[in-house]
């Protein structure tokens, strides 16, 4: 096993976790291009840190908050809030993963609940898991679930 941080490594660890970065920041950016900044972002912060991974579980989740939390702060940065990205003409992308239409309402949830939805329903995360992971109590993600989980209720239709 390469040594890690070598070139090697850093190589190895992109291809494993490429797709992964890309489908999340995909989901909150809804545009390749910035999707691809973004997950452009994740990988120059790895690689210029000073990262130690326990085991590829630790870099999965490691990856999935950091792609979360570089998307929101991009997304509510000043220059974002002064485009109007609906007037921008849609270019069509072959390579964007696919969504549904539960997964669009999912991204629309204020940002409490499509976390904790994203990470338990899309990544398979357990509440624990996704409590430690955003710094809350379990009781508080389980919480935010049911409120979630009776928003999509209503916005699907039942």
């Amino acid at each position: 096993m390469p040594e890690q941080n070598s070139q090697e490594w850093f190589e190895s660890f992109y291809s494993r976790n490429y797709k992964l970065v890309y489908r999340i920041c995909f989901t909150y950016m809804k545009n390749s291009t910035d999707a691809e900044d973004c997950t452009e972002d994740v990988f120059v912060k790895v690689f210029t840190g000073n990262f130690t991974f326990t085991d590829e579980d630790h870099e999965k989740k490691w990856l999935t908050l950091t792609a979360m939390n570089l998307c929101k702060d991009k997304l509510k940065h000043w220059w974002r809030k002064k485009t109007d990205i609906d007037e921008c003409p849609e270019i069509k992308d072959e390579n964007a993963p696919q969504t549904d239409e539960t997964l669009e309402i999912v991204m629309q949830l204020p940002t409490k609940y499509k976390d904790v939805v994203y990470l338990h329903y899309y990544m398979d995360y357990k509440t624990d898991e996704i409590a430690t992971m955003l710094g809350k109590p379990p009781s508080t993600v389980r919480n935010h679930l049911s409120e979630a989980r009776a928003l999509l209720k209503r916005r699907l239709g039942g």
